[in-house]
């Protein structure tokens, strides 16, 4: 398929911008390799399809690394706008659109280790900054919740967000319960980092699934379609998008339970 050929050319391009530029900064890291990869993989799983038939890109990627790299990497600005140019010379020549121009975000991560980094990809209708900018997003100590953030729980109930920590699952001690056969017994949380809310997946035996796309973790932006293992729930804040949630047939018969989520 055109789509992924090109994608597979892309993943080669950039790595040999990543090698002739700040490889040699990241000795310890396999960057040429792993960073385009990493790239190229998250653009293809966010790709989503529009129902006029367009492939829209994800326009926001976030580059998690361990804080004593982010300083040195937020330096290599040219570095960066080459990078985004080169997503945007890309998505020209395999037809897909982007909401707004590219934006790579270095977020510090102090969980992650020392040698490693994540690459995640989102489609976001928020205003972002200029595709040259590099935004370091501390991992402070003090999280704020965000204001008047839900779930849409089987398109049924409203659970209000206004705990930092959120656990789902069908075990009775989770802050949020679902009685249902497809969910673990701890499948998912929801933890508030830097003002947004960010899904986890706990190893769940069927998986955490954000607009289509099976995730270990994700930013979560209003009107973000979440699935465990197939249970529909919907994320949402003040200001959602409208007609969102209007998209799911929910299936009967199943208990929800909030225990500690509002």
């Amino acid at each position: 398929m055109r789509f992924f050929q090109k994608l597979d050319q892309l993943e080669t391009r950039l790595q040999v911008l990543i090698e002739g530029s700040v490889a040699r900064l990241f000795p310890e890291y396999d960057l040429e390799h792993d960073l385009a990869h990493q790239l190229v993989a998250a653009l293809r799983r966010g790709t989503k399809q529009h129902p006029d038939g367009y492939l829209i890109a994800p326009n926001l990627f976030t580059l998690q690394v361990h804080p004593s790299r982010a300083g040195l990497l937020s330096q290599q600005e040219a570095f960066f706008d080459e990078l985004t140019r080169s997503l945007e010379e890309a998505a020209d020549e395999t037809g897909l659109c982007f909401l707004s121009p590219p934006v790579i975000r270095i977020v510090e991560d102090a969980e992650m280790p020392l040698y490693q980094f994540q690459v995640n990809a989102q489609i976001s209708q928020e205003k972002l900054t200029h595709t040259t900018d590099i935004l370091i997003e501390p991992e402070s100590g003090v999280h704020y919740i965000p204001q008047s953030a839900f779930l849409i729980v089987n398109g049924t109930q409203t659970i209000p967000l206004e705990s930092s920590v959120i656990n789902i699952g069908r075990r009775p001690d989770n802050h949020l319960v679902i009685n249902d056969p497809r969910i673990s017994r701890v499948h998912a949380q929801l933890r508030a980092i830097n003002g947004r809310f960010v899904i986890f997946d706990l190893d769940s035996t069927g998986g955490t699934y954000v607009n289509q796309q099976r995730i270990s973790q994700y930013t979560l932006f209003p009107g973000d379609v979440i699935s465990l293992a197939g249970y529909p729930l919907v994320y949402g804040q003040e200001a959602a998008w409208p007609g969102e949630t209007e998209k799911y047939d929910s299936p009967d018969g199943n208990e929800i339970s909030p225990n500690g989520a509002g």
